[in-house]
Parts: structure tokens; sequence; C-alpha cells
């Protein structure tokens, strides 16, 4: 009972690293791109995604090189779920949003790199190869959405540079990242051994929604701003990075078996493809749409803890 109590605590104390150094990492990484006059929407996609995925991508990292493949692919695919149903879910209800068609535009990107995803996983594993694939594909991704706004940097001209100490400060709060991708792997691991609870389940669920909670924050926050494109965006820019280089790092470290995630990629689909056409058709989201996303989110509770094959 002890040891539960203190691997519950290392989770704990490892979400807290995660969300406290990368929400610091976010902001920090927004303050060097603006100094060097980088375009907003380039920092909102890919900045602040990276900086809110990072936690993921350390922890599916983390679980692939330690062989725990079933906790590295459960974060990935959990991630994206909670990230449309769980965290867009709460804040369309609380209020609607609405993004441009830029927003729109990112979300076939989004939805073309998860059918990638299931095409190269569809002998069952991820492998090298894949992984080699994925990340290659992001590279193309950010070739597309630079070359698509060149020309858009930050108005006004830049009057200061980044500087020795802000790059310190970025590799301090990256190094905290690690140390927190590492507890909750290790709190994550040993509790679903002792508690005879798959690597998969833990990943998709406490793993995958602790480590979401960068992009909720924001989301909630966009959302009672009425900045429904910041919370939109940053999902969408997320969810590409957890399919192709989250996905693509775990499994060039150690390919991923992805047999046991069928019903997973079904979930994570039946709430993709009905946000990618309202933002299509309503140009946003409602709250209908919300409602709908959190019902599914309930839905795939209620199956991970019924012990329904995910």
């Amino acid at each position: 009972m002890l040891a539960i109590v203190l691997w519950t605590a290392a989770i704990l104390t490892g979400i807290l690293l995660l969300v406290k150094a990368g929400d610091k990492l976010s902001d920090k990484i927004v303050e060097v791109a603006e100094k060097a006059g980088v375009s907003p929407l380039v920092i909102s996609i890919v900045l602040i995604s990276l900086a809110t995925t990072l936690p993921e991508l350390l922890t599916s990292a983390v679980a692939s090189y330690q062989g725990l493949t079933g906790m590295a692919l459960g974060n990935a695919l959990g991630s994206i779920f909670a990230n449309i149903a769980l965290i867009l879910g709460i804040a369309a209800t609380l209020r609607p949003l609405k993004a441009t068609k830029a927003a729109y535009d990112n979300s076939l990107i989004m939805l073309s790199s998860f059918f990638l995803v299931m095409l190269l996983s569809a002998d069952g594993s991820l492998s090298r190869l894949d992984g080699v694939i994925l990340l290659g594909s992001y590279t193309l991704y950010l070739r597309w959405l630079f070359k698509r706004n060149a020309g858009k940097n930050v108005d006004g001209e830049v009057n200061e540079h980044a500087t020795i100490l802000d790059y310190t400060i970025l590799l301090i709060l990256g190094l905290l990242l690690v140390l927190g991708a590492k507890l909750v792997v290790y709190g994550g691991a040993n509790i679903a051994e002792a508690l005879h609870i798959s690597e998969f389940v833990i990943g998709a669920t406490i793993v995958a929604v602790g480590t979401s909670l960068p992009e909720m924050t924001n989301a909630i926050y966009g959302a009672l701003r009425e900045r429904g494109s910041i919370s939109i965006g940053n999902i969408i820019g997320a969810d590409i990075m957890n399919a192709l280089v989250v996905l693509g790092v775990a499994s060039v470290i150690r390919p991923l078996q992805t047999g046991a995630s069928v019903l997973t990629i079904l979930l994570v689909l039946a709430v993709m493809i009905p946000m990618v056409a309202s933002l299509k058709r309503n140009h946003g989201l409602g709250r209908a749409i919300g409602v709908y996303f959190l019902s599914v989110y309930s839905l795939y509770l209620v199956l991970m803890f019924s012990g329904v094959k995910l």
C-alpha cells in the first residue's frame, strides 16, 4: 500500500513538474520567438504546440526507451483523443469557439497525419522506418507552414535579441520536463504492474490527461477570453505533433506494437472528423459539438475501465 502511495506521489510530482515547467517554457519560447520577429501564426501553431506537447514527447520517448511501448503508444493516442474530446469539449461547452480558415486548413493536415499513422500501423506495428517517415512528414509540414506564412512576421521592428541567458533558461526548463516525464513513467509503470492494469490503459488515461494539462490551460483560457483561434490552433498543432513527432520519436527509439489500439483509433476519428467538418461549416466549434465531445470521452472512460480491449 505504501508503495502505491509513493508511486502515486511520483506521478503527481512528475505531472506538476511537466505542467509548471511546460507553462514557463511556453512563455519563454514565445518571448524568444517574438524577439526574432517570428510570425504569430507560426508561434501559435508550432512553438506553443511544441511547448505544450513536450510532456507527451518526453514521456513517450522515455517509456519507449525503457521498453514500455504500450505506455508510449497509449500516451500519444490518448493525448490526441483527450485534446479534442476532453479539452476542446470543455472549452467549447464553456463558450463557443470561433476560428479562421487557417484553422480549418491546418485541421486537414491534422486529419491527414492521423490517417498516415493508421496506414503505417496497418501491419500491427510502427517500425523505426515508419518513425522516420512520420518525422519526415512533420518536416514537410513545417516547410509548407513557413512557406505559406513567409512575410507575415510580427509587426514592428525587433528591438531585442535573444541572449545566452534566454537559451540557458530554455535548457533548464527542458531538463525539468525530462525529470517530470521520468517520474510519471516510473509511477505509472509500477502502478500498472501492481494493479495488473495494462501499460496502455495507464498511458491513455492518467499519463495522457496529466501531460495534456498545458493544452487544457491554454484552451480554457482562450475560451474564457473569447480567443477561440488560440484554443483550436494549439490543439491542432499539438495533435499533429502527437501523431508525427511523438509517435515518430517513440517508434524510432523502439518499434511500437499497435494491434491493441483499434478501438481507440476509431474513437479518435469519431471526434476528429466532426471537428474538421464543424470548422469547415461553422468556422468554429459550438456548445453542441462540445457536449458531443465530452459524451464520447465519457464513453471512452467507461469502455477503458470496463476492461474493453482498446
